[in-house]
Protein backbone atom coordinates (compact mmCIF):
# COMPACT_ATOMS: atom_id res chain seq x y z
CA UNK A 1 0.00 0.00 0.00
CA UNK A 2 1.74 3.53 -1.05
CA UNK A 3 1.87 6.06 1.90
CA UNK A 4 -0.65 8.29 2.40
CA UNK A 5 1.07 11.60 3.13
CA UNK A 6 -2.00 13.70 4.26
CA UNK A 7 -4.44 11.28 5.49
CA UNK A 8 -3.55 12.16 9.76
CA UNK A 9 -3.51 15.84 8.42
CA UNK A 10 -6.86 15.33 6.79
CA UNK A 11 -8.38 13.49 9.64
CA UNK A 12 -7.35 16.02 12.41
CA UNK A 13 -8.59 19.31 10.39
CA UNK A 14 -11.68 17.16 8.92
CA UNK A 15 -12.50 14.27 10.98
CA UNK A 16 -12.67 12.02 7.77
CA UNK A 17 -10.11 9.95 6.02
CA UNK A 18 -9.43 10.12 2.32
CA UNK A 19 -10.75 8.00 -0.25
CA UNK A 20 -7.60 6.49 -1.51
CA UNK A 21 -7.91 6.73 -5.40
CA UNK A 22 -5.19 6.93 -7.57
CA UNK A 23 -5.62 9.97 -8.41
CA UNK A 24 -5.97 11.22 -5.20
CA UNK A 25 -2.46 9.62 -3.84
CA UNK A 26 -0.63 11.09 -6.70
CA UNK A 27 -1.78 14.37 -5.95
CA UNK A 28 -0.58 13.98 -2.09
CA UNK A 29 2.53 12.46 -3.30
CA UNK A 30 2.80 15.60 -6.00
CA UNK A 31 1.89 18.10 -2.97
CA UNK A 32 4.26 16.92 -0.61
CA UNK A 33 7.17 16.74 -2.87
CA UNK A 34 6.29 20.34 -3.75
CA UNK A 35 5.99 21.07 0.25
CA UNK A 36 9.30 19.25 0.50
CA UNK A 37 11.08 20.77 -2.49
CA UNK A 38 10.26 24.42 -1.59
CA UNK A 39 11.90 23.47 1.92
CA UNK A 40 14.77 22.55 0.02
CA UNK A 41 15.23 25.32 -1.94
CA UNK A 42 15.64 27.54 1.11
CA UNK A 43 17.75 25.52 2.93
CA UNK A 44 19.74 26.16 -0.58
CA UNK A 45 19.08 29.72 -0.21
CA UNK A 46 19.89 30.47 3.38
CA UNK A 47 23.54 28.04 2.72
CA UNK A 48 26.67 28.54 3.02
CA UNK A 49 28.07 26.10 -0.18
CA UNK A 50 31.40 26.33 -1.66
CA UNK A 51 31.57 28.40 -4.33
CA UNK A 52 32.79 25.89 -6.87
CA UNK A 53 29.37 23.97 -6.12
CA UNK A 54 26.42 24.51 -8.17
CA UNK A 55 23.40 23.16 -7.03
CA UNK A 56 20.99 24.91 -9.72
CA UNK A 57 21.06 22.48 -11.76
CA UNK A 58 19.85 19.85 -9.30
CA UNK A 59 16.78 22.12 -8.05
CA UNK A 60 15.91 22.79 -11.87
CA UNK A 61 15.87 18.34 -12.19
CA UNK A 62 13.53 18.49 -8.89
CA UNK A 63 11.69 21.28 -10.33
CA UNK A 64 11.84 19.35 -13.85
CA UNK A 65 10.72 16.02 -12.29
CA UNK A 66 7.55 17.66 -10.61
CA UNK A 67 6.49 19.20 -13.52
CA UNK A 68 6.90 15.83 -15.15
CA UNK A 69 3.95 14.29 -11.98
CA UNK A 70 1.83 17.17 -12.44
CA UNK A 71 1.65 17.03 -16.36
CA UNK A 72 0.82 12.78 -15.72
CA UNK A 73 -1.75 13.72 -13.31
CA UNK A 74 -3.44 16.01 -15.50
CA UNK A 75 -4.08 14.10 -18.50
CA UNK A 76 -5.69 11.05 -16.37
CA UNK A 77 -9.30 10.96 -17.70
CA UNK A 78 -11.15 10.14 -14.59
CA UNK A 79 -15.28 10.58 -14.00
CA UNK A 80 -15.27 10.88 -10.60
CA UNK A 81 -15.54 14.75 -10.07
CA UNK A 82 -13.54 14.85 -6.68
CA UNK A 83 -10.65 13.74 -9.12
CA UNK A 84 -10.99 15.49 -12.24
CA UNK A 85 -10.82 18.60 -9.83
CA UNK A 86 -7.61 17.47 -8.55
CA UNK A 87 -6.63 16.46 -12.26
CA UNK A 88 -6.80 20.05 -13.19
CA UNK A 89 -5.63 21.48 -10.23
CA UNK A 90 -2.45 19.72 -11.39
CA UNK A 91 -2.59 21.17 -14.49
CA UNK A 92 -2.46 24.45 -13.10
CA UNK A 93 0.52 23.93 -10.51
CA UNK A 94 2.31 22.36 -13.66
CA UNK A 95 1.30 26.11 -15.16
CA UNK A 96 2.92 27.17 -12.54
CA UNK A 97 6.01 25.24 -12.16
CA UNK A 98 6.93 26.66 -15.62
CA UNK A 99 5.51 30.33 -15.16
CA UNK A 100 9.13 32.09 -16.40
CA UNK A 101 7.09 35.02 -14.30
CA UNK A 102 5.24 36.67 -11.69
CA UNK A 103 2.61 37.70 -13.36
CA UNK A 104 1.85 33.82 -14.97
CA UNK A 105 2.41 32.39 -11.38
CA UNK A 106 -0.58 34.76 -10.13
CA UNK A 107 -2.35 33.62 -12.76
CA UNK A 108 -1.88 30.27 -11.97
CA UNK A 109 -2.97 30.96 -8.22
CA UNK A 110 -6.28 32.68 -10.30
CA UNK A 111 -6.83 29.28 -11.93
CA UNK A 112 -6.45 27.67 -8.33
CA UNK A 113 -8.88 29.51 -6.69
CA UNK A 114 -11.87 28.93 -9.44
CA UNK A 115 -10.83 25.35 -9.04
CA UNK A 116 -11.55 25.82 -5.17
CA UNK A 117 -15.20 27.22 -5.33
CA UNK A 118 -16.27 24.09 -7.11
CA UNK A 119 -17.97 21.46 -4.41
CA UNK A 120 -15.71 18.97 -2.98
CA UNK A 121 -15.45 16.73 -0.09
CA UNK A 122 -13.23 18.09 3.16
CA UNK A 123 -10.53 15.70 2.47
CA UNK A 124 -10.21 17.27 -1.24
CA UNK A 125 -10.51 20.95 -0.33
CA UNK A 126 -7.31 20.17 2.40
CA UNK A 127 -5.01 19.05 -0.33
CA UNK A 128 -6.51 22.05 -2.27
CA UNK A 129 -5.46 24.59 -0.01
CA UNK A 130 -1.98 22.53 0.58
CA UNK A 131 -1.23 23.37 -2.99
CA UNK A 132 -2.90 26.97 -3.00
CA UNK A 133 -0.25 27.63 -0.25
CA UNK A 134 2.75 26.30 -2.13
CA UNK A 135 2.02 28.37 -5.19
CA UNK A 136 1.73 31.48 -3.03
CA UNK A 137 4.96 30.35 -1.34
CA UNK A 138 6.26 30.05 -5.15
CA UNK A 139 4.85 33.65 -5.93
CA UNK A 140 6.47 35.41 -3.14
CA UNK A 141 9.76 34.42 -4.29
CA UNK A 142 8.98 35.13 -7.28
CA UNK A 143 8.59 38.63 -6.41
CA UNK A 144 11.62 38.63 -4.14
CA UNK A 145 13.78 37.70 -7.07
CA UNK A 146 12.18 39.73 -9.40
CA UNK A 147 13.04 42.85 -7.03
CA UNK A 148 16.95 41.73 -6.25
CA UNK A 149 19.00 44.50 -7.67
CA UNK A 150 20.65 43.38 -10.83
CA UNK A 151 24.18 41.27 -10.51
CA UNK A 152 27.28 44.25 -11.11
CA UNK A 153 28.95 43.14 -14.30
CA UNK A 154 32.68 42.84 -12.96
CA UNK A 155 34.06 41.97 -16.90
CA UNK A 156 34.28 38.55 -16.04
CA UNK A 157 31.83 37.56 -19.18
CA UNK A 158 33.36 35.54 -21.83
CA UNK A 159 32.69 38.66 -24.14
CA UNK A 160 35.21 40.25 -21.77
Amino acid sequence: MPKDYFNDHIERATGETSKASPQSLMFERLISNLQSTLEEEVFFDDSDWPSGFDWHHEADAVWEGLADEATLLATFRTRRPADRLLCRAAGVIRRAIWASSPVELKAARINLAKLMQNPAAPGIYFMLEEAELCLEQMAERAEAEDQEPPQADLGLSPEA
